[in-house]
């Protein structure tokens, strides 16, 4: 499943993502990814919760086998 990052106009090959996760920030939650040794914002939310939501359907969608994933955030 192909990732489009639409904030940085990039694509993100999900079979070369290691690992997923929500990291808590001072204002908000980002969604993160590591790709290849480097670690990949793939979205900022306002709250821990919203970041969790967003990772539960990229995983949910992976698993229906959609090939790819706007994320707009």
């Amino acid at each position: 499943m192909w990732i489009y990052l639409e904030h940085e106009a990039n694509c993100i090959n999900s079979d070369h993502v290691s690992r997923m996760y929500v990291e808590s920030t001072g204002s908000g939650a980002a969604l993160k990814a590591d790709l290849s040794g480097k670690t990949v914002m793939l979205g900022y939310y306002e709250n821990r919760d919203d970041a969790r939501d967003a990772l539960k359907q990229l995983i949910h969608l992976r698993e229906t086998g959609v090939a790819v994933v706007r994320l707009e955030r």
